[in-house]
């Protein structure tokens, strides 16, 4: 019997279109003028400061090591920076995490395409690309995306040769120390790159739980002994464990943070992530939306393959899509965007149900495919809800009633594109609507609800006022990550504290400074001289009251007041990730900082 023909490849315009889709709509984040937010900071702040001092194997913050992750996305971001010869522009740092997406969606497509032909794949990476959690990130300059864009890497590598080349089925040494193609050190070698992101060996495992589930589902010892191969694992140790090994070299107790960050994530003792075991079954239907209507139909078409035949495409993408949320559900410490790096495998199977679900409706009598028949079905629906939630919608006057012409605009005319009978402008409808959706939220969020524009607009104003002949110091030990943020919007000369007893540093003028920090800590700041308020944030992010404001402050020291050099002072890695109290500076203590938000 003569096998199948292979699916259709992506061709090149496919590609190009895929590309250009990408690059339009995840670069909107660099004109959207959304301020950076409180986590975002991170990678922006340490990339900027390695930009200037050239250490390329510990990122800092304020000049103190911070070594919770690897610095593979400061390097990325630092090389971009270069091209434009500065690393101090949201819109600079913001390039590296879209360029990390459209790999991201190009690797899905061209997967599933040589799985089910070119319209799944195609279909594929522009879900993939409009999926809620992966648009966020892909907009976001966090180090969350370029994990993504590893783990996908080594997957798609491992996808290649399972079902491609089909290396493990073939004839061949299955001997621990024998030989291997080439093609299977490649996959050890991105392996070992997941481990140059995001915290340790997390983006590993990430891609080893599909990959283990589907060799054990099928029971294959052949196939499973070619992987288990001596100079294959000896190169993914050398490439996971050469930035760890070169970090402890600079800092010996960098284990301590890892420690700490790695074990509280187990056993619950980092309380500000412990969630309950069934919290991505909570969550998983906001990530994946808009397309969460969707995959119960592409779960349903894809399970009896899934289920009976072994080595199928179906089981892959099961054992992806559902054994890796399974799998971390079992630590205490869980966060959203952790599901953000197993998003591929849904975006495929909710494709599968477009299409089928397309051929369906289109079978359909014509009055059933009228367009107006959604004003009922889901307009209406839609605009109710909205009414009754109006109270706890923000926005200016009328933003609710422009909300519900929107939608009703946007359900008729998704539902007319759904059902045309020419593909491309059904498929162009639909992505476009979506995409415009999207970009749309984006702006608004950034100019009316975004929770870090008063605290941006401070900043920038601060910026402002505070000029050459002025000295600016930031407290950094807010009991947050905000004083990333707070040091890249502000000019290079300013000085972080990394508490307030450093204000008693012999390096800072004898006279007065300028002192950015919290408003409750004017009392611990008027302990060194005569304090006043030059100017205060509107309203802080996530603030409880009004001291927790980012406030500027004006400090005229008291006369004689003792200084102390701050020369030989260690900031350990735990202290600058204000995991452990100090150092601090000559006797002066400070009162005790609330904890730190969690950075997941």
């Amino acid at each position: 019997m003569q096998p199948p023909d292979p699916p259709e490849p992506l061709s090149r315009g496919d590609f190009r279109l895929l590309i250009a889709f990408c690059l339009l709509f995840f670069g909107f984040s660099l004109i959207g003028g959304r301020p950076l937010t409180m986590h975002e900071g991170v990678l922006p702040q340490t990339a900027r400061e390695m930009f200037v001092d050239h250490d390329w194997v510990v990122p800092k913050n304020g000049g103190r090591p911070w070594l919770e992750s690897p610095p593979l996305p400061q390097w990325c971001t630092v090389a971009i920076a270069t091209l434009f010869g500065h690393c101090d522009q949201v819109w600079i740092v913001r390039i590296g995490p879209a360029c990390m997406a459209t790999i991201s969606v190009m690797l899905v497509a061209s997967m599933a395409a040589g799985w089910f032909g070119r319209r799944i794949g195609l279909l594929s990476g522009l879900v993939l690309a409009t999926v809620y959690e992966f648009t966020q990130y892909a907009w976001l300059a966090e180090d969350e995306i370029y994990l993504c864009a590893l783990v996908t890497l080594a997957v798609a590598w491992f996808v290649r040769i399972e079902f491609f080349q089909r290396l493990s089925a073939a004839p061949g040494s299955r001997n621990f120390f024998g030989t291997r193609p080439a093609g299977l050190l490649v996959l050890f070698l991105l392996l070992g790159m997941t481990n140059l992101a995001k915290g340790l060996l997390f983006g590993t495992v990430m891609a080893l739980v599909p990959v283990a589930g589907f060799l054990l589902w099928n029971a294959d010892w052949r196939r499973i002994s070619f992987y288990f191969w001596c100079w294959g694992w000896l190169a993914f140790v050398v490439i996971a464990a050469a930035w760890p090994i070169a970090a402890c070299l600079r800092f010996p107790d960098v284990p301590d943070l890892w420690l700490f960050d790695h074990k509280g994530r187990l056993d619950g003792a980092y309380q500000a992530i412990s969630q309950p075991i069934w919290y991505y079954l909570k969550v998983l239907p906001g990530e994946i939306a808009p397309w969460t209507i969707v995959v119960p139909f592409g779960l349903a078409m894809t399970a009896r393959a899934a289920v009976r035949q072994r080595y199928s495409p179906e089981r892959f993408l099961w054992c992806w899509a559902l054994m890796t949320p399974a799998v971390f559900s079992i630590p205490s410490g869980k966060h959203h965007h952790y599901l953000l790096h197993c998003l591929a495998p849904w975006a495929v199977i909710a494709a599968i149900a477009l299409v089928r679900l397309r051929e369906k409706i289109l079978a359909w009598p014509a009055r059933l495919r009228n367009p107006l028949n959604s004003l009922a079905t889901l307009a209406l629906p839609g605009v109710v809800a909205l009414w009754l939630l109006r109270a706890k919608i923000p926005g200016p006057p009328g933003f609710v009633s422009l909300l519900a012409v929107v939608w009703t605009v946007t359900v008729v005319g998704l539902s007319w594109a759904v059902a045309h009978r020419n593909i491309r402008i059904a498929g162009g409808t639909l992505f476009g609507v979506v995409a415009c959706g999207y970009c749309v939220g984006h702006y608004c969020a950034g100019a009316f609800f975004d929770q870090c524009r008063d605290d941006t607009a401070f900043l920038l104003e601060v910026r402002r006022l505070i000029t050459p002949d002025r000295q600016l110091v930031v407290n950094t030990q807010t009991g947050s990550l905000d004083e990333f943020r707070t040091l890249f919007y502000l000019d290079e000369r300013t000085i972080p504290l990394h508490n307030l007893s450093f204000l008693a540093d012999n390096r800072l003028p004898a006279e007065d400074v300028y002192v950015i920090s919290r408003f409750r800590d004017l009392p611990e700041i008027a302990r060194f001289g005569g304090t006043s308020v030059v100017l205060q944030s509107r309203r802080t992010r996530r603030e409880s009251s009004p001291g927790d404001r980012w406030t500027l402050f004006h400090l005229q020291y008291t006369a004689n007041q003792p200084r102390y050099s701050s020369r030989g002072v260690r900031v350990s890695p735990m202290q600058a990730a204000q995991r452990a109290p100090g150092p601090h500076l000559g006797p002066i203590r400070i009162a005790k900082v609330a904890p730190r938000d969690a950075g997941g």
